[in-house]
């Protein structure tokens, strides 16, 4: 299977998702067909990160739909509010796929310069949790609204405080490292690790119950922001409850894209018979994922929010 096809499927499989979640009485399955998505979405990223010629125009176009996607969710937030509807947008996994890569690229520059490494290493931690920690602050107790710090965290490029956290920011590190790997030993272990905490999490609530032992809001707010993970009322519900599992906290059913993920080449499948039978442009090919992602997520809302409220 080629990159191509995979990034159509995710592009099926994230379309469903969003049909789950965003227009009501939607059976919830669909939403459990979208957790397939971002790992497929992260995987075609960490080959478009070996295949682009051009990884500043790349980063480039990762940031800017990252941040423009921001400010229209702080916009239509705002449209929202004026309006009584009940909720609003804030879904933008540009500012993940953008936070992983551009951390893929700072792995790669601190290998090629070993004696900077140290110094590399303690300002981009301190700078990611010196975010996320004022990201809690604001949200916790000066009760800034959602979509404002998400503005900011698009804009600083967070790791921490951007849609899934930092669990997907590995993701995509992960599949970068080793997509080329014969064996794929070292990927499926990896990504085994990542369902694990999903799992563990929705199944039991452990790093939850562990957190909520501190007894301050801020800091298991600040942790569930950091990793992407529910924590909150985990210490309140009984453990391996099906329920919760497959109707509240679910993104542990993502182990499902990794046949999908193993069964991929890494080529790109386009070849020149093929370009010309589709006659679609390499512009088009280039952006229209980039359109087509928030656009049909705001046509479902509108739908879902609007039309059907």
């Amino acid at each position: 299977m080629s990159v191509t096809i995979l990034k159509r499927i995710a592009l099926v499989t994230m379309a469903l998702g969003y049909i789950g979640a965003l227009i009501p009485g939607m059976p919830v399955f669909l939403q459990w067909i979208g957790k397939l998505s971002a790992p497929l979405f992260f995987y075609c990223m960490a080959w478009s990160l070996t295949n682009t010629r051009d990884k500043k125009s790349y980063f480039r176009r990762l940031y800017i739909a990252s941040v423009a996607l921001a400010a229209f969710n702080l916009l239509m937030s705002v449209v929202a509010q004026k309006t009584g509807l009940v909720t609003a947008v804030t879904t933008n996994m540009f500012a993940t796929l953008f936070a992983s890569a551009f951390l893929v690229d700072l792995i790669e520059y601190a290998n090629r310069h070993p004696k900077r490494k140290t110094k590399i290493w303690f300002t981009y931690i301190f700078y990611q949790i010196s975010i996320a920690g004022v990201w809690a602050g604001l949200y916790e107790v000066v009760e800034v609204p959602y979509a404002v710090l998400n503005f900011g965290s698009a804009v600083l490029g967070s790791a921490l405080t951007c849609e899934g956290a930092l669990m997907y920011v590995l993701m995509g590190v992960l599949f970068y490292f080793t997509k080329e790997d014969k064996s794929k030993k070292r990927m499926v272990l990896g990504y085994l690790g990542i369902f694990l905490v999903f799992f563990v999490n929705s199944a039991f609530g452990l790093w939850g119950r562990i957190f909520s032992l501190v007894g301050h809001d801020v800091l298991v707010a600040l942790m569930e922001i950091m990793t992407g993970l529910v924590l909150w009322g985990a210490s309140f519900r009984p453990m391996f409850d099906l329920s919760h599992m497959f109707h509240n906290d679910f993104q542990w059913l993502m182990i499902f894209a990794l046949p999908l993920v193993l069964a991929c080449n890494g080529r790109l499948g386009y070849s020149k018979k093929k370009r010309k039978r589709e006659k679609l442009s390499p512009q088009f090919r280039k952006y229209f994922y980039y359109v087509f992602y928030p656009a049909h997520v705001y046509v479902l809302w509108f739908i879902g929010a609007v039309l059907i409220k």
